[in-house]
């Protein structure tokens, strides 16, 4: 045995093989937000619903539909596209949808969010390989990277901060969680 074996078999670790070829793949989906598309891994996704009013809520900026109930929750609802460029929702086409997406945050308050859709969301699988970051000039809040994906442009969202956006837009202030002595 030699010094190697037996340094592994006293620690427990195991020697680890690098591999080299293709990156991880990553699933997807493509989601139409009119006129955006977005680009979110599916684990981000509890379930896509048909649209339904969202009940409206006081002083809720342009973006903020409301808050529409799905699994005994109330989820707020917002437009992407909207958000992005500063705009007031418009008329909503008849075969929109709405995402509900996981919070990023450990928030009781807003556990889930609900994403006005343009039309039904496309899966794909991502190689890193396959992605082009294309930069974003407007610095547009609640985007984190504009990227190309097989030729199609689309925006990977910052869940983080939407998540903040959206509490923020639905509650008001946040509260306080620590005084000052």
């Amino acid at each position: 045995m030699n010094r190697q074996t037996r340094s592994r078999r006293k620690t427990g670790a195991k020697k680890v093989m690098r591999r080299t070829g293709p990156g991880k793949e990553i699933h997807c989906m493509l989601i139409p937000v009119d006129p955006e598309t977005l680009l979110l891994p599916t684990s981000t996704m509890a379930e896509v619903i048909d649209f339904t009013e969202p009940a409206p809520m006081e002083a809720a900026p342009g973006w903020l539909l409301g808050q529409v109930e799905w699994e005994s929750r109330q989820v707020p609802v917002f437009s992407f596209s909207d958000l992005i460029n500063g705009t007031d929702i418009g008329t909503i086409p008849s075969k929109s949808k709405i995402m509900i997406l996981k919070s990023l945050s450990n928030s009781a308050r807003v556990p889930y969010l609900g994403l006005l859709l343009g039309d039904l969301p496309k899966p794909v699988v991502i190689k890193e390989s396959n992605l082009l970051e294309t930069g974003d000039e407007k610095k547009s809040l609640g985007v984190y990277s504009r990227i190309t994906v097989d030729e199609q442009d689309a925006i990977i969202p910052d869940l983080d901060r939407l998540t903040h956006l959206v509490t923020h837009a639905t509650f008001g202030a946040l509260p306080i969680t620590q005084l000052d002595s």
